[in-house]
C-alpha cells in the first residue's frame, strides 16, 4: 500500500478548515469519501476538497472498499458508536478530540478497535506543533533542571455556543472543547497522570454546562501541576509554565508561535510557525505510521493517549455533573 484512502463522517467546521485538507495534502494520503446527513451540502465539500464520493448515510461510506481508514469529525456524543461501527467495518479510526463524552466510552472504543485489529487514534494535534516538539525536547534535554510543577491558565469570554454547551452532545462545555488540548499536552511533557482532584462550578448559570473548573494533579514522577479554566472572564490569559530546578518554561499564549525559556544566564525565545492546515504535521506522522515509514515504536495519540485527558477531565467534572443529573439539582 502507497497511499492510506480516507473518509470522513461529519463535514462540519473542523473537518473544513483542519482534519479535511490535512488528509489530502500529507504524502502518501489522499480523501476518497465524505458523509454529511445533508446530501448536498456533502456533495459541496468533496467538489471543494477534491473527494470521489459524498455520502448521506453513515453505513454507505463505512462499507466503501476504498475507504481505508475513517476520520470521525462528528460531535462527542456521536464519537463511541461511530468509532465502533468503523472498526467493525475494518477501517482504521482517527476520532476527533474529545475523544468520547466520558472515559467509560473510550473503554468501548479502545476495546472494540482492539478486537477489530484496526487501530485507533486521537487528534491532539497540538503534540506535532513544531514549537511543542522543540519545547517537549528541551525539557527531556534538562534544559530548566529537574521539572518539579507546572501552571496552566485559561482564561476567555465564552468561546461560542451551540453543541458546545450542551452537555447531552458534547460531555461538558468549553472546558472539554479546549481545555482538553491543553491537559493532554500537560500530560505530553510530564507523563502519566497518577492523580487528580478537581471542582467545577458554572457560576454565571447560562448554560447547563461548566464555566469554571480548577484543577490539581500530581504526576507519576512526583511532579505537581494546577490548571484553572474559566470562560465568562476578561481580559483573555492562556498560559502554559513549567518550572523546573534551573529554570522556567514558559507558553504564553498557548497558541502562539513562541515560547520562552528563562533561567539564570537570561530569556531565550524560541519560534516556530504554527503549521497550515494545523492537522498536517499530526497527520502526516499518522499515515507514515500507517505505511510503516516510522518505527512501530514511534509516539502517537494512540486511544489509550487519548483517553488520559478524559480520565482527568471526568475527575474534575464527576461531583458537578452528580448536581446537574439529581432530583434536587
Amino acid at each position: 500500500m502507497n497511499t492510506i484512502r480516507w473518509g470522513i463522517l461529519g463535514c462540519g467546521d473542523v473537518a473544513e478548515k483542519k482534519g479535511g485538507p490535512a488528509l489530502y495534502q500529507a504524502e502518501g494520503s489522499g480523501l476518497v469519501a465524505v458523509m454529511r446527513r445533508d446530501r448536498a451540502k456533502a456533495e459541496d465539500f468533496a467538489r471543494r476538497h477534491g473527494a470521489k464520493r459524498a455520502y448521506d448515510r453513515e453505513e454507505d461510506l463505512l462499507a466503501d472498499p476504498e475507504v481505508d481508514a475513517v476520520y470521525i469529525a462528528t460531535p462527542p456524543h456521536l464519537h463511541c458508536a461511530q468509532a465502533i461501527r468503523a472498526a467493525e467495518a475494518g477501517k482504521r479510526v482517527l476520532v476527533e478530540k474529545p475523544m468520547a463524552l466520558d472515559a467509560e466510552e473510550c473503554d468501548a472504543m479502545i476495546d472494540a478497535c482492539h478486537e477489530a485489529g484496526v487501530s485507533l487514534h486521537v487528534a491532539y494535534y497540538r503534540r506535532f506543533y513544531p514549537k511543542f516538539v522543540a519545547a517537549k525536547r528541551l525539557l527531556d534535554e534538562g534544559a530548566v533542571g529537574r521539572v518539579l510543577g507546572a501552571r496552566l491558565q485559561m482564561c476567555a469570554h465564552s468561546t461560542g455556543g451551540g453543541w458546545r454547551i450542551d452537555p447531552a452532545v458534547s460531555g461538558g462545555g468549553h472546558f472539554l472543547d479546549v481545555g482538553s488540548h491543553r491537559l493532554d499536552m500537560l500530560a505530553h511533557l510530564l507523563g502519566d497522570v497518577a492523580e487528580v482532584h478537581g471542582f467545577a462550578e458554572n457560576l454565571p448559570a447560562r448554560h447547563a454546562a461548566e464555566n469554571d473548573v480548577v484543577l490539581a494533579l500530581r504526576f507519576a514522577s512526583g511532579v505537581l501541576a494546577s490548571a484553572a479554566f474559566h470562560f465568562e472572564t476578561r481580559p483573555p490569559r492562556d498560559v502554559l509554565e513549567v518550572y523546573g530546578t534551573e529554570g522556567t518554561l514558559a507558553f504564553d499564549p498557548f497558541d502562539g508561535e513562541s515560547f520562552a525559556v528563562r533561567t539564570a544566564a537570561g530569556e531565550a525565545t524560541h519560534t516556530h510557525p504554527a503549521p497550515a492546515p494545523v492537522h498536517l504535521p499530526f497527520v502526516q506522522a499518522l499515515v507514515h505510521g500507517y505505511l510503516g515509514k516510522t518505527p512501530p515504536a514511534a509516539p502517537h495519540v494512540t486511544g489509550e493517549q487519548g483517553r488520559i485527558a478524559t480520565r482527568v477531565m471526568d475527575a474534575a467534572l464527576g461531583e458537578f455533573r452528580r448536581r446537574r443529573t439529581s432530583p434536587r439539582g
